[in-house]
């Protein structure tokens, strides 16, 4: 009986320490020139039926994350936005829990730095926030703006930017005339 009560005390605390994928969801999060997106027919087809989006369904992980890495993510989330009145601007937030801490820093590895998005992880959660917002207007946010706005969301959530390696495959050069 006390071996019994051992057990069940140790998984209550297993649990009460798991963080779920919504613990990390992007609540009341405006960024200023764009909207959460609509669910379209497209989004629909694939089995996007509303937004914020969180699955554990290996079949849309694979449509949404990519056939080669669903395997190894156990739930996703998804919070896109957009600029109603333009087709151009975009941004939000992906994350994937993978399932093993092995995972995600194999995945890292495969992933290079952009200048329109961070990354940031917490345990096994991989935290992708993006902006395209490409408006300069005096008294605006910009993507900077918006990227640092939900940057500064999850490290007060306990997430950790990290740097990925520089994408090599853009190539700097300078024209002599």
């Amino acid at each position: 009986m006390k071996k019994i009560f051992l057990l069940a005390g140790f998984i209550c605390f297993q649990l009460s320490f798991a963080q779920s994928i919504l613990d990390l969801g992007l609540y009341n999060m405006e960024l200023q020139g764009m909207k959460p997106v609509k669910v379209n027919e497209e989004m629909k087809k694939i089995g996007i039926t509303r937004i914020p989006f969180n699955t554990e369904d290996t079949t849309l992980i694979s449509k949404i994350a990519g056939s080669d890495i669903a395997a190894r993510i156990k739930s996703l989330y998804m919070l896109p936005y957009e600029d109603p009145k333009d087709d151009i601007n975009d941004g939000g937030v992906y994350i994937y829990q993978f399932n093993t801490k092995t995972d995600l820093e194999e995945y890292l590895k495969q992933n290079f730095e952009q200048s329109n998005y961070r990354v940031l992880v917490k345990d096994n959660f991989f935290i992708k926030i993006w902006s395209d917002y490409s408006r300069h207007i005096k008294g605006k946010e910009t993507s900077e703006d918006h990227l640092d706005k939900m940057e500064k969301y999850y490290l007060n959530l306990g997430a950790e930017r990290i740097e990925l390696k520089p994408d090599e495959s853009i190539i700097d050069y300078t024209v002599s005339q």
